[in-house]
């Protein structure tokens, strides 16, 4: 029920305003150390007259400039959803990594989608595209790493008009001007330490989600975690349960958390009377489903080592493995791990845990 949007969280990076106006577009960039025009192949992608040419460019602030150029339509979107047109085109003397249409292309659109719909994660990405200094040509290979406004440093190799920007991004088109910031388009959507460290979803039942609408990793990542079960067929179950319980407002409405989340055949295992006897004994049935809820997030790099864990219910509750393979309480195996709704992070097991 739950996209990864850490993880492909790579495509919101894109949103960092590329809004850019050429360098060669006027300006006095000799005071900054820079004499040098704009430079690489995709610079001939940019209109040649116009609000979105290099001149237009240099006119208006960096996300407004970004917003004429139609080879960041993408990156404006992005910037847009995660609430940044206007910090960026306040922001003085920056420089922006500004990711092309093409650099989002490379992610799947279902992880695209759901970054975009993450707005924590998306101004994360975004930030991370930003300097706080403006940065010219000659300087760029040399005096880095550079402190980016998401707060990791970011580092640049290269020299001339040949750059490469963090793990391998290369620099298309270069040191163009806007009226607050240098931009420098890159090909690949740059992702800060923290996402990379972040697994997409993981485990053979991630197969079952559905690829589309409310119910795919996408859809759910837009929802709060009662809702986005909801629409999960593998889930229904678990969903009349919470219902049951009147435990949909709770779940919804809690922040950060982890859900283990038991498929319709893990309550397949317990026999029909039983089941039904939980399913009508409210307190104890509010007690067996808090026991699947942990008031922090927990990530696939933590989640075998940094327990146990505090429940809702009360109880703690251990997790063993590492990597794709986890054991939760005394059997229950991870089947589709790390999904993420709007305000959890989901693993989906095969056998419903049981409180002391």
């Amino acid at each position: 029920m739950f996209r990864s949007r850490a993880v492909r969280l790579a495509a919101v990076a894109v949103a960092m305003p590329l809004m850019f106006s050429l360098a060669a577009c006027g300006g006095d960039d000799t005071k900054d150390g820079n004499s040098m025009g704009t430079f690489g192949a995709a610079c001939g992608a940019v209109p040649k007259d116009g609000a979105g040419s290099f001149d237009g460019m240099a006119k208006d602030p960096v996300a407004t400039a970004a917003s004429n150029n139609p080879v960041l339509s993408t990156l404006v979107a992005a910037v847009k959803a995660a609430g940044l047109v206007d910090t960026l085109n306040a922001a003085k003397d920056i420089t922006v990594f500004a990711p092309t249409n093409d650099a989002f292309a490379k992610i799947p659109k279902a992880d695209l989608d759901a970054v975009l719909a993450d707005k924590e994660q998306l101004s994360k990405i975004l930030t991370y595209h930003v300097v706080g200094q403006k940065i010219g040509p000659d300087k760029l290979g040399t005096a880095g790493p550079y402190k980016t406004l998401e707060g990791d440093d970011l580092k640049a190799s290269g020299s001339g008009s040949d750059f490469t920007i963090g793990a391998g991004s290369k620099v298309v088109c270069g040191n163009v001007q806007t009226a607050n910031a240098t931009v420098y388009i890159v090909d690949t959507v740059l992702m800060p330490p923290a996402a990379t460290k972040t697994a997409a979803q993981f485990g053979a039942g991630c197969s079952a989600v559905p690829k589309d609408g409310a119910g795919s990793f996408a859809g759910m990542a837009k929802d709060p975690v009662a809702t986005a079960a909801s629409n999960n067929p593998a889930l229904s179950t678990l969903v009349a349960a919470v219902k049951a319980a009147g435990l949909v407002d709770t779940l919804n409405g809690a922040k950060d958390v982890t859900v283990f989340a038991p498929t319709n055949d893990a309550f397949a295992k317990l026999p029909k009377a039983d089941l039904d006897a939980v399913l009508a004994n409210k307190e104890l049935l509010t007690k067996i489903l808090t026991y699947h809820v942990v008031g922090q997030k927990i990530t696939p790099d933590k989640l075998g080592t940094a327990g146990p864990y505090k429940t809702l219910q009360g109880g703690d509750l251990k997790v063993a493995g590492s990597g794709t393979d986890f054991t939760v309480g005394t059997g229950a195996k991870v089947v589709c791990g790390n999904v993420q709704t709007a305000n959890a992070t989901v693993y989906i097991i095969d056998t419903v845990l049981m409180p002391a």
